[in-house]
């Protein structure tokens, strides 16, 4: 039994793997992640589509390196995120 490997014409179509895309997302984000993990023609309509319904910075800012950002919790529930100086170590005045 022989495998094919190259992708099915219809996932050549931008226009269709981006659609699929969105309204993959829509009914479940963890199945678009596992999608663009799995199948290279989706992967960027995926990741694209994910991005796009991203509702807060928080997600951005994890992906951050540590030690980067901190949440400050202000009065009345309000979060401010700040950024951090970065690291002086090896710099001499």
């Amino acid at each position: 039994m022989t495998y094919d490997s190259t992708p099915h014409h219809v996932l050549k179509i931008s226009e269709l793997t981006r659609l699929i895309a969105s309204q993959l997302v829509l009914i479940s984000q963890k199945s678009a992640v596992n999608l663009a993990c799995v199948c290279r023609s989706l992967e960027e309509p995926n990741l694209s589509a994910l991005w796009e319904t991203q509702s807060s910075l928080f997600t951005l800012l994890g992906i951050l390196p540590e030690g980067t950002w901190e949440l400050r919790y202000l009065k009345f529930g309000k979060i401010m995120v700040c950024g951090l100086d970065p690291p002086s170590e090896g710099l001499k005045a």
